[in-house]
């Protein structure tokens, strides 16, 4: 027998276990009775042998179900069995099982999980809800002007000084086989304006976004910023010193007559960018030194 159908087969095996009415009881036995979560060791029972996960024991000072105190000793089978057991994903329609420490940082970034459209949170004016892996999908037909499929983005945004949310722009870029988040961000107590851009890849770092302010008509003003992307995973990402920071008076400098903001985004593979090298001393600069030894000489 090939490895191929070998694997297969304990695939088959595996999913036909999964979906066992004995199985499904296996994982209600490891879900606590009282916050309805799985349960991962410590697990804590009774006297009448009602379990109870840490955190609700922690606030707990007698049984929920029975009334009763609880016992001093802990389920060690119960614990044995909540380390190996694959544990489906709550969120309907999942396929995925894993075990939980793999589960609990599959459900945050789950495409089954319901949400509801962040680009309301920015602009408003829509109450799309449903699974985040549709989302995409709903916002190339509504928000059509926010998403592109190209790896660079040209908005024009008029200024709007009475904003008083601090997300001004919010954009989606589907390149290089990835979805990119643009966020642009006000800091008015900073006096500045922020970029960055966010996306589903633990090593995020091989991207990089440019950040390009330009006027129409005066080719001869422009500011032009490059920093790498982050992972969404990154908690801190607005605190990253690695986001485009630029101070709230050079952006007003660029306003074109229309007073807006003219700028472009774009996302490329630090390993398509040429290294650049050390420069040599200009020719002025050469000439100064010279000067000043034969000063010294003298």
């Amino acid at each position: 027998m090939s490895s191929t159908s070998s694997l297969a087969g304990r695939k088959l095996v595996l999913s036909t276990l999964l979906e066992t009415d004995h199985y499904e009881s296996l994982i209600k036995d490891l879900t606590c009775t009282k916050c309805n979560k799985y349960m991962k060791p410590p697990i804590h029972l009774c006297v009448d042998g009602h379990s109870l996960c840490g955190p609700c024991f922690e606030k707990s000072y007698q049984c929920h179900l029975c009334k009763k105190e609880f016992a001093l000793v802990r389920p060690m089978v119960l614990e044995s069995l909540a380390n190996k057991v694959l544990f489906p994903c709550t969120n309907e329609g999942c396929p995925k099982h894993a075990n939980l420490p793999l589960l609990e940082k599959h459900i945050p970034h789950c495409q089954f999980r319901i949400i509801n459209c962040f680009m309301a949170r920015v602009y408003g004016d829509c109450s799309w809800e449903g699974r985040a892996g549709e989302w995409m999908d709903h916002c190339f037909v509504a928000h059509k002007q926010k998403v592109t499929e190209l790896p660079f983005i040209t908005i024009k945004d008029k200024w709007d000084a009475k904003r008083t949310e601090p997300v001004l722009n919010y954009f989606l870029m589907k390149c290089y086989e990835k979805v990119f988040n643009v966020y642009q961000i006000y800091d008015k107590r900073g006096g500045r304006m922020m970029w960055t851009v966010l996306v589903n890849d633990d090593n995020a770092d091989k991207f990089y976004f440019e950040i390009d302010l330009f006027l129409p008509n005066l080719p001869s003003k422009r500011i032009i910023y490059r920093r790498p992307c982050k992972c969404e995973k990154d908690a801190d990402f607005l605190e990253h010193t690695q986001n485009v920071y630029i101070p709230v008076e050079n952006v007003f400098s660029m306003l074109d007559e229309s007073e807006s903001m003219n700028f472009t985004v774009r996302i490329g593979e630090v390993e398509n960018l040429p290294l650049l090298e050390t420069p040599t001393e200009s020719e002025s600069l050469i000439l100064l030194h010279n000067d000043d030894f034969k000063e010294q000489d003298h």
